[in-house]
């Protein structure tokens, strides 16, 4: 008799502890959100392209607010003021062995039900590094993928200081 209700029980307590998450939203008004496309003022080609859609991504994967084009609750919006890419460490044989992009954009994130600015960065600067040869030292092996995590580092920086105003 004790196991038919232990048993319901504990099964319950299991499937409820699926749903728990650390995502907070100190807006919770904001649902729906519209990106607007990044103008590229650097000579990198694609960029605002590439960030366009891979924000969106982001924003699709963490799930707090919804993608929309029409009737949004917020905005994002930014241009990339400046992309670079320096060498930043040689091997022994003074040959390359990892690149540093730098990448520098404006960016705003605006409460439309509010008519507020809840973040801006009018120079946000992030870098991040990639290898050319075996004994690099970088995370990353491409360009590609070097670009790929400014992005997300991005859209990081963006949440904490926008959504997860603590």
């Amino acid at each position: 008799m004790v196991k038919r209700f232990i048993f319901p029980a504990l099964l319950l307590l299991i499937l409820s502890s699926c749903f728990y998450s650390v995502y907070s939203n100190a807006y919770p008004h904001l649902k729906n959100i519209r990106v607007l496309a990044f103008e590229n003022r650097s000579s990198e080609f694609a960029l605002g392209d590439k960030l366009l859609t891979n924000l969106s991504n982001e924003i699709r994967n963490d799930g707090r607010l919804k993608l929309v084009t029409r009737d949004p609750d917020c905005t994002l919006e930014g241009a990339v003021t400046l992309f670079t890419e320096k060498v930043y460490s040689y091997d022994a044989a003074n040959q390359v062995q990892d690149y540093q992009l730098q990448m520098n954009v404006t960016v705003t994130f605006t409460d439309l039900i509010n008519n507020q600015v809840l973040y801006e960065n009018k120079n946000l600067v992030l870098t991040e590094l990639y290898a050319i040869a075996e004994g690099g030292t970088a995370k990353f092996k491409t360009k590609e993928e070097a670009i790929d995590e400014l992005i997300v580092k991005l859209y990081q920086n963006i949440l904490q200081n926008s959504l997860e105003n603590w």
